[in-house]
């Protein structure tokens, strides 16, 4: 018979805290994360009767899901905005030459950048870190300001991230 721990906590929605170092005005006002899913991929072995599936070698992650309330001077919105700019297609050559140097220099004025989340205990203790190497925005999510909402409560915009390799998940000694 398995040794069932009757004395289990679980893990709490609400417990978490993150460290974005090229975006640290988005990390204080994050709030929520959606630790990516991963699956590995599948090849079928063909028999006489019915193909027989064969565990792949290749484990695909999706992209790192956050969301975060936008102050008021758009300080955090425009972290990620920029980013994203300097990334993407430049609109004219200063930006295009911006991007190289960038790409050397190091600290918040890289083109990538690690990303933590730590989780904490049901005390408020840290007890993992998960570790997100390299990562760079795919998308920045859209501001909706509604004249008519009956209650004034804040704007909440999603951003999406890709990484490098996978994600590592170590506990906090």
């Amino acid at each position: 018979m398995p040794n069932l721990n009757p004395e289990v906590n679980y893990l709490n929605a609400v417990s978490f805290e993150t460290n974005f170092n090229r975006i640290p005005n988005v990390s204080f006002t994050c709030q929520a994360v959606s630790i990516p899913s991963l699956a590995l991929g599948i090849t079928n072995y063909a028999s006489f009767f019915s193909d027989l599936p064969i565990e792949g070698d290749k484990i695909n992650f999706e992209q790192l899901s956050i969301s975060f309330i936008v102050s008021e001077d758009f300080s955090n919105y425009l972290e990620v905005y920029d980013w994203i700019t300097t990334i993407g297609f430049p609109e004219n050559f200063e930006q295009f030459s911006l991007k190289d140097s960038l790409a050397q220099s190091t600290g918040i004025d890289t083109l990538r950048s690690d990303m933590s989340v730590i989780v904490n205990t049901n005390k408020s203790n840290p007890s993992y870190n998960i570790l997100f190497k390299d990562a760079f925005p795919t998308s920045l999510g859209n501001i909706d300001f509604n004249a008519s909402a009956a209650s004034i409560d804040p704007i909440v915009v999603n951003a999406t991230f890709a990484f490098a390799g996978q994600f590592t998940i170590t506990k906090i000694t």
